[in-house]
C-alpha cells in the first residue's frame, strides 16, 4: 500500500496529510496543523525544529513527499505559442514570457506553465514565474527539518489537484476554486473540467486591519526564515505597515471581527471582478472556498454565485470535521499517489535536487566514465575511417592523372589529344609516382584535383569562345511571344475589362543600349464599350494595374481616352497608342 506525505508551507502556518491506499481509493492516515514561528534570534531553525517534530510525530514516508507554497510569491501570465510540443515549449517559454515580466531578471525565477487549450497548431498556455529566493528560503526550511521535497507546487496548483479528484469540476460547467491563505488567496476559474485562469489577491485571513496597523506597526509579516528588522523610522514604520503581507496583531473581539469582515468584503469585491471578467464557455455555477475559514463567506452568494465549502474527502476517510485548511496539502499528497494533477514542477533549473548531490554521484561519475570510453573508441573509428577515406583519395587523384596526362615512360597514352600547356606542366611536376606520394606540397590531395578541375574548366571555356557556344550570344526578344502574353491577359480578364475590342496591334524588337536590356514594345489601338461613357472608362482603368501586376512588364506608356462620336451607334471611349514595354528574360518558365 502506497503511503505519501503533503505539506502546505505558508508564511505563519503549516498543514501536513499523509495518505495511505492508491489514486481513487485512499484514507488519511495522519494529519496536523500549527503555526511556524517567525520572532526570534534564528526563525529557521526555530520553524525547523517545529516541522521536524511534526514530521517525527506522523512518522511521514520522507521518500515520498512534496510541498505546496504560497500563491501570492508567483506572477500569473497567459502565453500563446505555435506549436503544442512540450519540450519544444520548454526551450522557448524563458524567452517568450520574458518581456511579461519585467519586475524580475528571468534568470532569477523559476518559471512553469499549464497547457489550457489548444487550437489547430496554437497552445494557449498559463505561465506562473516563481521567484528563485522565495523557493530556495522554503526548501532551505525543509532542508533543515530532515525533509526533501520531491516536488513543490503552488497553493493554487494544489488546490486544482485535490478538485479533480474529487470529481468537483465537470466538463459541463464553471467554477471558480477559492484558497484563503494567511496573507494572499488563490483564484482559480475552471471551466468545462480546464483551468483557464489564475490569480493571487494579496488578501488573506491575517491580513492586519487598519487597527492593528496603527497600533503595532512595527508587526508586519515577516517572510519565512528571515530575521526580524530592527525598529524603523516613523515615516519607514508607517509604509511598512501598508505593505499586504502585514499581519493581524492581537485585536480585542469587536476589532477582530471588524478586521475578519473586511477581509471577506474585500475578497468579496476581487470575486466580483473575476467573474464580471471570466470568459467562460459555461455558465460559473458555483465557487468552492478552502483554507482559512471566515465568516460570511461560505453559505453566501456573490453576483448570483453560491458559494460552498471545498469538500474533497470521502466520507470517514480519516478527515476531521472541519477539513477545509487541509485541502491544499490533501491535493499535493494525492499527486505522489498517482491521482489527477496538472504536471506542475517548481523543482527544476538549478534549485532541482537542492542539497542532494550525494545521491546522484556514483551514477554520474560511472555514466562520465562510460560517456568517455564510448567517445574514445568512436575517435578510434573515425580515425581509421579518416585513414581508409585519404587512401582513397590518393587513388583517386592517381587515377585521374594518369587518365588525363597518362605514363609515356610505360608507353601509356593520355586521353588529352591535345595536351594543355597549364594543365600538362602541373601534372608533370607534382606527378603522383613511388618517389612523390604527397604530390603537390601547398594543396592537398582533393585540392589537387579540384585544381586540375579549374585548369580543364578554363581550357573548356576558351574553347568554347572559339566556336561560339558560350552563350554569350543570345536570341533576339520574340514579339510574336510578346503579343501572345499582352493577349492572354486580355483574355483571362475580359470579365473585368468588360466590352473591349482590340483594333490595331503592332509588336517591335528593341535592342538595349548603354546597358539597358533587350526589350519588346508593343503598340495598341483599344476600345471599351459601355451604356456610357463613364462605365466602358471603368474597363479602361482596370487595365493598367492589371498589365503591371505581370512581372514581365516593364513600363507601360497610359494614354488618354477619347469619347466615341454622338453619331456613332454604340457608346464607349476609344485609345491610340497605347504602350507595353516587355522584358521577355522575366518570363517563367515552365
Amino acid at each position: 500500500m502506497a503511503r505519501t506525505c503533503g505539506i502546505r508551507i505558508g508564511p505563519r502556518r503549516f498543514e501536513i496529510v499523509v495518505l495511505d491506499g492508491g489514486p481513487k481509493k485512499h484514507r488519511i492516515a495522519a494529519f496536523k496543523t500549527g503555526e511556524l514561528p517567525t520572532g526570534g534570534d534564528e526563525p529557521l531553525d526555530a520553524a525547523a525544529q517545529v516541522l521536524r517534530d511534526a514530521a517525527k510525530e506522523l512518522a511521514i514516508p520522507l521518500d515520498a513527499t512534496s510541498i505546496a507554497i504560497d500563491a501570492g510569491m508567483a506572477a500569473f501570465r497567459t502565453l500563446k505559442l505555435p506549436f503544442s510540443d512540450r519540450e519544444k515549449i520548454e526551450e522557448v517559454l524563458k524567452f517568450e514570457v520574458e518581456s511579461q515580466l519585467p519586475q524580475w531578471d528571468i534568470g532569477d525565477v523559476i518559471i512553469d506553465f499549464i497547457p489550457m487549450d489548444q487550437v489547430g497548431d496554437e497552445t494557449n498556455l498559463l505561465v506562473t514565474a516563481v521567484p528563485k529566493t522565495d523557493l530556495k528560503r522554503v526548501l532551505d526550511l525543509c532542508s533543515k527539518a530532515g525533509i526533501e521535497p520531491l516536488e513543490a507546487d503552488l497553493e493554487s496548483t494544489a488546490m486544482v489537484n485535490a478538485a479533480f479528484g474529487a470529481d468537483v469540476c465537470h466538463v459541463d460547467d464553471a467554477q471558480i476554486l477559492l484558497h484563503v491563505g494567511e496573507s494572499s488567496t488563490s483564484v482559480v476559474v475552471v471551466d468545462g473540467g480546464k483551468v483557464r485562469s489564475m490569480r493571487a489577491i494579496h488578501v488573506g485571513a491575517f491580513v492586519a486591519s487598519p487597527e492593528a496597523e496603527k497600533a503595532a506597526p512595527d508587526k508586519s509579516a515577516d517572510k519565512l526564515g528571515e530575521k526580524p528588522a530592527e525598529a524603523p523610522a516613523p515615516d519607514a514604520a508607517a509604509s511598512d505597515a501598508a505593505k499586504p503581507e502585514a499581519v493581524a496583531t492581537a485585536l480585542d473581539p469587536e476589532a477582530e471581527a471588524r478586521r475578519l469582515v473586511n477581509v471577506v468584503s474585500r475578497i468579496k469585491r476581487e470575486l466580483g471582478r473575476t467573474i464580471s471578467g471570466a470568459r467562460t464557455v459555461n455558465t460559473i455555477s458555483a465557487i468552492y472556498v478552502c483554507g482559512y475559514p471566515l465568516p460570511e463567506l461560505v453559505g453566501t452568494t456573490v453576483m448570483d454565485v453560491p458559494v460552498y465549502e471545498l469538500d474533497v474527502f470521502e466520507e470517514d476517510s480519516g478527515q476531521p470535521a472541519s477539513a477545509a485548511a487541509l485541502v491544499v496539502a490533501y491535493g499535493v499528497a494525492l499527486r505522489q499517489l498517482g491521482g489527477p494533477s496538472l504536471q506542475t514542477s517548481l523543482r527544476r533549473d538549478e534549485l532541482k535536487f537542492t542539497g542532494t548531490l550525494e545521491r546522484v554521484e556514483l551514477p554520474l561519475a560511472i555514466a562520465a566514465l562510460l560517456l568517455a570510453t564510448l567517445a574514445g573508441i568512436f575517435c578510434m573509428f573515425e580515425f581509421m575511417q579518416l585513414r581508409g577515406r585519404e587512401r582513397d583519395v590518393k587513388a583517386w587523384r592517381a587515377s585521374s592523372e594518369n587518365f588525363l596526362a597518362g605514363d609515356p615512360a610505360k608507353g601509356h597514352a593520355g586521353n588529352l589529344s591535345q595536351p594543355l600547356t597549364d594543365l600538362d606542366n602541373y601534372l608533370k611536376k607534382y606527378k603522383y609516382d613511388d618517389q612523390n606520394q604527397d604530390g603537390d606540397p601547398e594543396r592537398n590531395d582533393l585540392e589537387q584535383m579540384q585544381f586540375e578541375h579549374m585548369l580543364l574548366g578554363r581550357e573548356v571555356k576558351k574553347l568554347e569562345n572559339q566556336l561560339g557556344t558560350s552563350g554569350e550570344v543570345t536570341m533576339p526578344q520574340s514579339a510574336l511571344q510578346a503579343s501572345t502574353l499582352v493577349l492572354g491577359v486580355f483574355d483571362a480578364n475580359k470579365d473585368k475589362f468588360g466590352r473591349f475590342s482590340i483594333r490595331m496591334l503592332d509588336a517591335t524588337y528593341v535592342q538595349g543600349t548603354s546597358g539597358r536590356p533587350d526589350t519588346v514594345k508593343v503598340v495598341l489601338d483599344l476600345s471599351f464599350f459601355g451604356e456610357t461613357a463613364v462605365d466602358a472608362t471603368v474597363g479602361y482603368d482596370q487595365l493598367e494595374p492589371t498589365l503591371r501586376a505581370q512581372p514581365w512588364v516593364t513600363d507601360i506608356e497610359k494614354r488618354g481616352s477619347k469619347e466615341f462620336d454622338e453619331k456613332a451607334p454604340a457608346k464607349g471611349v476609344s485609345i491610340q497608342q497605347f504602350t507595353i514595354i516587355c522584358d521577355l528574360t522575366k518570363v517563367q518558365k515552365p
